[in-house]
């Protein structure tokens, strides 16, 4: 764990700890810190949006990698959640989660010390590349508009991407130890 980001360690623990009780509250809560998106990205998440086999999370037409904990956990709520239409997180009267039922259950699960803007906050606060989407294809524009040819500027994709998995893996694995928490609580399947 790196020193500075105890909490969290806390926080992850407490998320994975209420799976069994709420799964919803774990994932919406998880996939926050985890990924840092906008509470209403978050909430119409659709399994559509998900290639769990090729580690890729698609958000507004942005590729988010997957870390092998995440895709892991998502197998896991599948399964939890099995019958469920294309809606990722589905609400407790049968309709889509709302911010309000969200966060509360959320802030039940972390002992009501954050909700999902929070959440939020702390993953772009420490990995800002999550939250940059927008200057990524910025870049790929101004490259194209430079007159770099469709394999420069698919190369530059490709090391913009690459370099944005190995943040968000290290971000995943090295600060918020997903994996170790995964794995001291039987999260290995």
């Amino acid at each position: 764990m790196t020193v500075g980001y105890e909490w969290a360690w806390t926080v992850v623990g407490c998320l994975l700890d209420g799976f069994d009780v709420d799964p919803v509250a774990a994932v919406v809560g998880l996939l926050a810190l985890g990924y840092g998106q906008p509470v209403s990205v978050l909430l119409q998440a659709q399994w559509s949006d998900f290639d769990l086999q090729a580690g890729v999370w698609r958000v507004d037409g942005e590729a988010l990698p997957l870390t092998a904990p995440f895709v892991v956990l998502l197998k896991r709520y599948r399964r939890s959640c099995a019958g469920m239409d294309d809606r990722l997180f589905e609400g407790r009267r049968g309709v889509s989660l709302g911010k309000a039922e969200a966060n509360a259950r959320v802030h039940e699960l972390l002992r009501e010390f954050f909700n999902l803007g929070e959440l939020c906050a702390m993953a772009i606060r420490v990995c800002p590349d999550l939250g940059a989407a927008e200057w990524r294809a910025q870049r790929l524009r101004e490259y194209a508009d430079l007159g770099a040819t469709a394999e420069q500027v698919e190369a530059l994709e490709c090391e913009i991407n690459g370099r944005l998995r190995r943040l968000v893996e290290a971000w995943h694995g090295d600060v918020l130890c997903v994996a170790a928490a995964m794995s001291a609580r039987g999260f290995t399947r």
